[in-house]
């Protein structure tokens, strides 16, 4: 008799993982992550109580791919490769991207780590530093709100051009012309005081 497999919590998320990058956030039950593993549906549930806690550990392996894309240097600007990065992502990992932000509404936790450490990072970006830190949150709202829709359209299929240097240059213009407005009221506040 062959000895008997055993399958750590790690095996399991990754093949619910790998699950959701191939057929989306729907296909993730025991029964396809038993079916990757070639296994019962006994590793899922022997390392997890609930479908649910497999679920938010392959989110977070999700959201640990998406940081890996938005601290990618592709310019010489922090700030503008976050952005980049966040619709590459969604151009590339377009499941992950559904899965993240469209088909469950109960990543707010994520959400929140997101912005928290994209504003940790923003602080890098030199052209930023003469901001205070509620101008530079100002500021990624704005262009966070330009980022998540032009990423949704690349991912559902509505942009007509999703190359990188579309992106890129999209991203440049539009961030060029909200921090040129964040700096203009920040000089008007200025004089005025």
């Amino acid at each position: 008799m062959p000895p008997k497999t055993v399958f750590t919590k790690d095996d399991v998320i990754q093949a619910g993982f790998e699950i959701i990058q191939e057929q989306g956030f729907q296909a993730l039950t025991a029964r396809e992550v038993a079916r990757a593993l070639k296994s019962s549906t006994a590793p899922v549930y022997s390392n997890f109580e609930s479908m649910r806690l497999l679920e938010k550990e392959v989110l977070l392996r999700a959201n640990a791919l998406q940081m890996e894309y938005m601290t990618r240097s592709y310019t010489d600007r922090v700030f503008l490769n976050m952005g980049i990065g966040y619709a590459i992502f969604a151009r590339e990992q377009c499941r992950l991207f559904r899965a993240l932000y469209l088909e469950k509404s109960e990543n707010k936790d994520l959400l929140y780590d997101l912005e928290k450490s994209m504003r940790s990072r923003m602080v890098k970006d030199t052209r930023l530093s003469s901001l205070t830190d509620q101008e530079r949150h100002s500021l990624l709202d704005k262009m966070w709100i330009f980022t998540h829709g032009m990423a949704t359209m690349i991912c559902v299929g509505l942009a007509e051009d999703n190359s990188d240097e579309y992106i890129t240059k999209t991203l440049m213009d539009v961030g060029s012309a909200v921090i040129g407005a964040v700096f203009m009221n920040k000089q008007s506040n200025q004089e005025q005081q």
